[in-house]
């Protein structure tokens, strides 16, 4: 059969046209009676047709499940019966069918296709089996690739399985599977790489107990590291080093040394000459001739006295100091010694420089032994900014943002525009700024201006991985703060939605095959690490909810949306856990910012994993409620997010108040068929509506799309409840002017304040001008517009 044909019959399953497709499928099977695919497309087509009257049991079930009387090696039967399996969440029979297939008819395409389900559903013991398949084939599948190959694809896998899905491993698997990958890479021997060196390292490191095979390790490591080093390979050899053979510890890491300027080795060379009772002196040039000057053979002598004298020298501090006394890295280096430094050794070695510049400054004032204020630090060196390039960042930023926040620990609206002020004047000097530009951008977010923030984010240029870790600035809560289709705003969280957090992770499998096809060994377990991160994003997740919450919002179609959601929350099932992967960075923040000690001002960034999945079963029940469906998984999961604290605790812990109704309501039409729903309608109160900050928006549209997509669902019939669901929305709507209004008159006030009393004081002290209340009030009426609209 064609590959037109094919894309024929599955684009009128797509368009719902099922009558001409069976028809077409028969007319098919009578040309080709004997056609496995044939047979699985037809189960295919029944089952699309009428999902919810689908015998399973009946109509594949008995065919082709766990217990199934037929088995097929036909690579086009096997995907399909494979992609039904798993819309049918029967993730163990997607992939038991390659098994039964391999048993039967052992061949090398049926096995890779084995392999390639397995890796890319995230079944590492099926993908196991499939590799140890392959091994037992031989056949190089045009790719260069030989049994041998494969052999350290199934070490790896079974490492994966152990790693990773440690609770898919059976007892007696516990004892036999580290036992065969072990033998199989010790009949590879001599091993040809640096790489098939590194799977046998990691075989005996991640499936051994500690120390049982490190003798083995240093035997395979040691002879390749004669020429360049590999890093993955001497980190295998510091683990695994014999502690207690100091001499041989001694020469090695020194010889190691002479090829790499690495600062964990030189710790381990001055631990082991210490052992020795090597003279310190003696240790230092050893050092020194070894890497020669650089920034860890100084810092080697701080080092050197911490382990031998438990105390650090002026001669060492001087001699660290004389050539980075004045760069980035000082503070941090210091701050490793910072018990054996007290604040007067400190000052009189950086005292002991004349000429100082920004850095040195800073770096006294990171190390807390500047005596000068934040104010009188950042005009000293005022001029700095003149002179550098304009795409540099000046560390004048550290005095700014102290001072910054320091006063947002008042979270009142005065002081956060008081602090915008500066951060705002601040940026015309140094506009490249990144540590200063993410406050912005938080504090426009804070006060609900998001046009504003959208300005100063663009400039940030996030990219890439960037967008996982980084994104969660400017799109928490966006269909909340400011759902304008036609602004770019959200036409970049959708391109980035589609380009990275779905299609980069569709891809990865594809990637982590190549790896193993070119033999990269050392990266496969980081790619299946990051892989497993990006499914798992918090911030991924988050945008599946939200995306899907704007278009409730906008009456915008949400099918497709919906489906992919699905498709993604089957990939979290087939690896046997829901539990997210929270990859934001809080440190772009400060140092030591953590998601559970946020400032106020931060607090619309304050969504926690639980959070995150009430937000997606909320969806997962909308979709279910219009045709008063139920699903168990859906229950069971809401049993485990309510238990063991109740409804009404689970949510006051992981939503704010709006989302917190909002879930309640759907919830209670879900479970209780709107039992208590007049209550929870009454609960709205306009006279208690949010008037200030992000908090406006976001209550005021959380109400609005609870109400519109309660309005739309037929399935509420009594009619004084669906006169209150519009009188309720019609009085929201009819306030909404009025509390945007009110509001701008709150900023207005705060920004003339700021010409006054000690915040005028602290303004004029640093030459700056306090920040344009017309600028807040146009980004203001811009998402006002955008709200009423709606």
């Amino acid at each position: 059969m064609s590959d037109r044909i094919d894309e024929e019959i599955h684009g009128l399953i797509k368009i719902g046209n099922f009558k001409a497709c069976i028809e077409k499928v028969e007319s098919l099977k009578k040309q080709l009676p004997k056609s496995s695919y044939l047979r699985v497309l037809e189960i295919y087509v029944k089952y699309k047709q009428s999902p919810g009257k689908f015998n399973y049991e009946a109509s594949l079930g008995k065919f082709y499940g766990i217990n199934g009387t037929e088995v097929t090696s036909d690579t086009r039967a096997l995907n399909l019966l494979h992609k039904l399996f798993i819309e049918l969440e029967k993730y163990d029979e997607a992939l038991h069918v390659y098994e039964r297939a391999n048993f039967k008819y052992s061949g090398f395409e049926v096995a890779l296709q084995w392999f390639e389900k397995a890796l890319d559903d995230s079944n590492y013991k099926q993908m196991t089996k499939a590799c140890r398949q392959l091994a037992k084939t031989g056949w190089n599948g045009g790719e260069g690739l030989t049994s041998r190959d494969y052999y350290f694809w199934y070490s790896l896998s079974i490492v994966s399985l152990f790693k990773f899905q440690s609770q898919r491993v059976t007892e007696q698997e516990k004892k036999l599977l580290p036992q065969l990958a072990y033998r199989s890479l010790c009949d590879l021997k001599p091993f040809r790489s640096a790489q098939e060196v590194y799977v046998f390292c990691t075989v005996c490191e991640e499936l051994f107990e500690k120390d049982e095979k490190s003798h083995e390790i240093v035997q395979e490591v040691l002879p390749q590291l004669e020429g360049a080093v590999d890093l993955h390979l001497k980190n295998f050899l510091v683990r695994n080093f014999k502690k207690d053979d100091h001499q041989m510890t001694f020469e090695v890491y020194g010889k190691l040394l002479q090829s790499i300027d690495d600062f964990e080795l030189i710790l381990l060379f001055i631990r082991a000459g210490k052992s020795l009772a090597k003279k310190k002196k003696d240790i230092l040039q050893d050092i020194e001739s070894l890497v020669g000057d650089s920034r860890n053979s100084r810092l080697a002598h701080l080092e050197v006295d911490s382990v031998l004298d438990n105390e650090i020298s002026d001669e060492a501090l001087d001699f660290y100091l004389q050539k980075y006394h004045n760069k980035p890295c000082c503070a941090v280096d210091l701050n490793r010694y910072r018990d054996l430094l007290d604040d007067n050794k400190l000052k009189n070695a950086f005292g002991k420089f004349e000429a100082v510049d920004v850095l040195h400054d800073t770096n006294l004032f990171k190390l807390g032994i500047s005596e000068l204020s934040p104010v009188e630090g950042y005009n000293k060196h005022q001029k700095s900014l003149n002179d550098k390039p304009v795409t540099d960042y000046s560390t004048c930023s550290v005095y700014i943002l102290k001072l910054v926040n320091d006063l947002i620990l008042d979270p009142s609206m005065e002081k956060v525009l008081l602090a915008l002020s500066i951060l705002e004047n601040y940026r015309k000097y140094d506009p490249h700024n990144y540590d200063t530009s993410v406050w912005v951008i938080a504090l426009y977010i804070h006060l609900g201006c998001i046009p504003l923030a959208y300005e100063h984010y663009l400039q940030l240029k996030i990219k890439s991985v960037q967008i996982d870790t980084t994104d969660f600035l400017m799109y928490s809560h966006f269909p909340t703060l400011f759902p304008s289709k036609p602004h770019d705003f959200i036409q970049r969280v959708q391109e980035n939605f589609q380009k990275f957090c779905n299609s980069s992770v569709d891809r990865l499998s594809q990637f982590i095959q190549i790896g193993l096809e070119r033999k990269s060994y050392s990266k496969i377990l980081g790619m299946l690490e990051f892989r497993d991160r990006l499914e798992r994003s918090t911030m991924r997740w988050l945008l599946f909810s939200e995306n899907i919450q704007l278009a409730r919002l906008c009456n915008d179609k949400r099918g497709e949306q919906l489906q992919n959601m699905h498709k993604a929350w089957r990939k979290l099932e087939m690896t046997g856990s829901q539990g997210f992967s929270d990859n934001r960075d809080w440190e772009i923040f400060s140092r030591g910012m953590q998601k559970d000690n946020l400032p106020a001002v931060l607090q619309y960034l304050n969504l926690n994993d639980k959070s995150v999945a009430l937000k997606c079963i909320r969806e997962f029940m909308i979709e279910l409620i219009p045709s008063r469906q139920t699903d168990q998984k859906l229950d069971a999961y809401l049993e485990e997010l309510v238990n063991p604290n109740g409804l009404q605790t689970s949510l006051n812990n992981s939503l704010d108040p709006s989302d917190a109704w909002s879930f309640e309501v759907f919830y209670d039409l879900y479970k209780n068929d709107g039992a208590n729903m007049q209550s929870l309608l009454e609960k709205i109160d306009i006279k208690n509506q949010e008037s200030s900050t992000w908090r406006l928006s976001h209550e005021y549209l959380t109400r609005l799309h609870t109400l519109k997509t309660l309005d739309s669902f037929k399935r509420v019939k009594d009619t004084a409840l669906k006169r209150l669901i519009k009188n309720k929305t019609n009085q929201l709507r009819e306030n909404c002017d009025d509390l945007y209004s009110d509001y701008m008159k709150q900023l207005t006030n705060a920004c003339e304040k700021l010409n006054k009393g000690q915040n005028a004081q602290l303004l004029k002290s640093l030459t700056y001008v306090p920040l344009n209340s017309a600028d807040l009030k146009n980004s203001l009426l811009t998402v006002q517009k955008t709200v009423r609209n709606l």
